[in-house]
């Protein structure tokens, strides 16, 4: 299970564009969580649906096609049809001071734009804290817990939370070509039991 993280596109249109292009070629990603605040990645999903794929008109096409279209012709309209049903793992981060909280197997992610707004109850409750504004990737650990930031678009980075088959969780930061620039491992600490006899 996989979650990728983009930062603020802010003025990185072409960035944002190429960034939720490549994430979204990769199936394997349960959530795409972009960290800012002003509504990009909404408006670049919504242009593509409104560039590529026509609703109203999906199934007038599709039966056009089945009767006079071409393999290929079909296939295209498939294709873009799955394509607008990947769109869909893309979220927005609430407004500030809100937070987005997810599961990631057994790991609790905390995502919010930004981290100023945490409280104590948040910081007991998760074990991962993702947030957006920032001018650079960071990622520190605090005890059993860690707050990480892809940093800007700007930046060049993309964030990947993975949850690991041993319990672990990886922690990348990739660039827009989808290679790895820094990898940091969260180990799962088991509870403590204490037996009162």
């Amino acid at each position: 299970m996989r979650i990728a993280l983009i930062g603020p596109a802010q003025d990185a249109v072409a960035e944002l564009e190429q960034a939720l292009e490549m994430l979204l070629q990769d199936e394997g990603f349960s959530q795409i969580i972009y960290l800012g605040q002003d509504g990009a990645a909404a408006r670049t999903i919504e242009g593509w649906a409104r560039d590529r794929v026509d609703p109203d008109r999906f199934l007038d096409r599709a039966a056009e096609l089945a009767c006079i279209g071409s393999g290929r012709e079909i296939d295209d309209l498939l294709e873009q049809e799955r394509a607008a049903r990947r769109w869909a793992v893309v979220r927005q981060l609430p407004p500030s001071p809100a937070r987005a909280i997810e599961m990631l197997d057994t790991w609790v992610v905390v995502a919010v734009f930004d981290k100023s707004v945490l409280d104590e109850d948040d910081i007991a409750s998760a074990h991962i804290f993702v947030y957006g504004q920032a001018q650079q990737p960071d990622f520190k650990r605090f005890g059993p817990r860690a707050f990480f930031t892809p940093g800007p678009l700007s930046a060049g980075g993309l964030g990947v939370l993975d949850a690991m088959a041993d319990g672990s969780l990886e922690v990348q930061l990739i660039d827009l070509e989808g290679k790895t620039l820094s990898r940091e491992t969260l180990r799962a600490r088991s509870a403590n039991v204490v037996v009162a006899t």
